[in-house]
């Protein structure tokens, strides 16, 4: 007999045991691509909009939460320490990685900084603390009107919901009326909290794949997907700890919460719009589309990447840390 455990439970257990396998999750050959995969130019850009924040603080921290492979820290640093070296010398990067197999693989790739630390917990600081797809690995509890999903030996449960932490998110956002499936991100609420109680001044710049409430009618069986070799597995069970198993970001939920957690939203912008409103993005995208060599068609072709298959399912919000 399986051991019953709701569907929050579930999913903790198997992203955990997936990130900590020690193998490549990330790009062509692992099971899905992220941007800073794709070209340093993502870093780069985040480097460039962040500069004149980073320029109005005394000695900066930049915390990302889970770093992947650390190829954005990487691109974020190197951007610096060649067109901001005042930025860059009084620069400090810490890094959010429960996973052991990847803090290895992100030593290695950043060895070249000895700025970079790794943490157990978000630090007290004056800074910002950034993320690429972080939340969407997050465990998210399941709903559909009054009952919630429980797992039995890869068997869907569902029981009368009782958890009052959902029963109150759900009105607080006004979904309780809502026939549809719908995963009640109680983890990224207490992160977003963790947040905004480390910043005692500063930002937090979240990038991921997600959806607002306005949204949600577009997802009646809700978004949670599994990845496994850059194909959507249908049945999520069947791989469960071998694939990545996320959740799409209420964006409408950070937002928000994020008001109660003294976190005053900046913006909320597609990736496309983000990126197109960089002047370090255009710049290169210009430069790029004015040469014919195939170095240069291969990285246009990357960067249309971020802003058409990637330009509307991602969004960023930027959140400032209201004092």
């Amino acid at each position: 007999m399986g051991e019953l455990k709701n569907f929050r439970d579930f999913m903790e257990q198997k992203v955990k045991e997936y990130y900590s396998l020690p193998c490549n999750k990330f790009g062509a050959g692992g099971d899905f691509f992220t941007a800073p995969e794709l070209d340093s130019v993502f870093g780069e850009t985040v480097a460039h909009f962040l500069v004149p924040f980073l320029k109005e603080m005394e000695r900066p921290l930049l915390v990302e939460l889970g770093a992947g492979r650390g190829l954005m820290a990487r691109d974020i640093l190197s951007y610096y320490r060649k067109n901001f070296p005042s930025v860059f010398s009084k620069l400090r990067y810490a890094i959010y990685e429960i996973s052991p197999y990847l803090r290895e693989v992100q030593k290695k790739i950043l060895s070249e900084f000895d700025k970079v630390t790794w943490v157990d917990e978000i630090p007290t600081t004056e800074g910002i603390i950034l993320s690429n797809e972080f939340f969407d690995a997050l465990p998210v509890h399941v709903v559909q009107e009054d009952k919630e999903l429980f797992i039995k030996n890869t068997e869907e449960v569902w029981l009368p919901l009782k958890n009052k932490k959902i029963k109150d998110f759900l009105e607080k956002m006004n979904y309780t009326n809502l026939k549809q499936r719908i995963e009640i991100p109680l983890d990224a609420l207490e992160f977003l909290s963790k947040i905004s109680k480390s910043l005692r001044s500063g930002f937090h710049l979240a990038i991921d794949y997600g959806y607002t409430s306005a949204e949600m009618y577009r997802f009646p069986q809700g978004t949670l997907t599994a990845y496994k070799k850059h194909k959507v597995k249908n049945d999520i069970y069947s791989c469960a700890g071998t694939a990545d198993i996320s959740a799409m970001v209420n964006f409408s939920a950070l937002m928000e919460y994020g008001k109660e957690f003294g976190l005053r939203t900046v913006f909320l912008k597609s990736q496309r719009d983000f990126l197109m409103s960089n002047g370090y993005f255009i710049k290169v995208l210009k430069s790029l589309a004015g040469q014919e060599n195939p170095s240069a068609v291969e990285r246009l072709s990357r960067l249309k990447t971020m802003l058409i298959s990637m330009g509307d399912r991602f969004k960023v919000l930027f959140q400032c840390k209201e004092l």
